[in-house]
């Protein structure tokens, strides 16, 4: 107890400066110290591994399917590459083409639009769309395609309809088949529009020798990337040549 009481021995030690006229405070306890070297070591630690966890979340959602933004819906599968933009409708250099009467010009560009139709796909893309069948490329995997081709088709479809001199007056031609086809490719773009409902807001204006008020859009839409998807498609194209024809005997 005595030697506790005279012990004259410094229980704090000086932090080391470089000018001792700058700091002359005494330094820390010795055990502070080292407690605060604890702390950020565990700190260090505990940092590094939130890090490499939030990493390997990052990482899983990216390889996981882009959540649906309807509630109570399951988007289905898709091996395209899918991005958006935001363009006006009405802004689309390419509506020259598309519009006006039947010409070389017209029938190229659905052509060109058309290209792509028939795509490659793979066994493990059939698994993932709910367990499908396919027709078989020769060369390995399936023959199929994206719902927006049967749409594009449909439509040029209906195009046609319009002018049947041109397209069809040529040849000998099933005129009910023909009624048939288009009527079943309206119906078929009907249920399209309402499953993809636009929801975006159009506006009204009125103009001059006009009685009834005209559309705006006072907004652009987000609309899929046609240009990265078309490309997409294009890479796997196939032909009718390409598939496995069945035995004769079927």
């Amino acid at each position: 107890m005595m030697a506790l009481l005279y012990d004259k021995s410094p229980r704090y030690i000086r932090v080391d400066s470089h000018d001792d006229a700058v700091d002359t405070t005494p330094g820390e306890p010795r055990t502070n110290i080292a407690w605060r070297r604890r702390f950020y070591y565990l700190l260090a630690c505990s940092t590094t591994i939130m890090l490499l966890l939030a990493s390997g979340i990052v990482y899983t959602m990216g390889k996981m399917p882009c959540p649906t933004r309807m509630p109570g819906a399951k988007i289905p599968y898709s091996p395209a590459p899918l991005s958006y933009i935001n363009r006006y409708l009405h802004e689309d250099p390419d509506t020259p083409k598309f519009m006006g009467q039947p010409r070389p010009e017209l029938d190229q560009a659905w052509h060109d639009l058309l290209d792509g139709t028939l795509i490659r796909l793979t066994e493990e893309d059939l698994l993932l769309s709910n367990n499908a069948t396919s027709i078989k490329h020769k060369d390995g995997g399936y023959v199929g395609g994206l719902g927006i081709s049967h749409s594009l088709h449909c439509l040029k479809r209906i195009k046609q309809y319009l002018h049947p001199d041109y397209y069809y007056g040529h040849e000998d031609q099933d005129w009910d088949e023909l009624y048939s086809h288009a009527d079943h490719c309206l119906e078929s773009l009907r249920q399209e529009l309402l499953c993809n409902a636009d929801i975006s807001v159009y506006t009204l204006k009125w103009a001059a020798h006009k009685v009834k008020p005209i559309v705006k859009d006072p907004q652009p839409h987000a609309c899929v990337d046609w240009k990265a998807l078309h490309g997409w498609m294009q890479g796997r194209a196939s032909r009718l040549e390409d598939m496995v024809r069945q035995p004769e005997s079927v």
